[in-house]
């Protein structure tokens, strides 16, 4: 059972590929091209962690994928915040507030994943991996969706 079916248990979802914890659908959709591809990025790069996982080959360099996964997260969450600037939207300073704290918790992830044990990695990363997806995409992105529209 894949993340999003844990979570839309109400609406059948279709089994996600073997090699996929989240699969993307338009569950995740927002209604704009960029923050959408933006989000899909950000399911790749964490379907990478898992697929390492699932092959415990660990032949995933962790330190560059966490970095590339850094990356996509601050542009998304800057483009994120700039449309709902430009919007208006009432809630922007929580949303802010969120973005950087996942943002502090993901560079702790980074500081701290040499040192850590592959367990605690891994509980570490899943923690993070489903306040991404459920806190940020799944509530405050769909709360706020239509600041964020085009």
């Amino acid at each position: 059972m894949s993340l999003l079916d844990l979570l839309h248990l109400h609406h059948p979802v279709p089994p996600p590929p073997p090699d996929e914890l989240i699969h993307w659908d338009e569950t995740l959709s927002v209604g704009n091209p960029i923050i959408d591809n933006e989000h899909r990025e950000i399911v790749t790069a964490l379907n990478r962690f898992y697929l390492d996982w699932v092959h415990t080959a660990h032949d995933l360099d962790l330190e560059a994928e966490l970095k590339k996964l850094k990356v996509i997260v601050d542009t998304h969450f800057a483009n994120e915040e700039e449309l709902m600037a430009c919007h208006h939207c009432p809630s922007l300073a929580g949303h802010i507030r969120e973005h950087r704290q996942m943002q502090t918790e993901l560079q702790a992830i980074a500081v701290n994943a040499p040192s850590l044990s592959g367990a605690k990695l891994e509980a570490r990363l899943l923690r993070f991996i489903r306040r991404l997806v459920m806190s940020h995409v799944l509530s405050w992105d769909m709360d706020a969706r239509e600041y964020l529209r085009p």
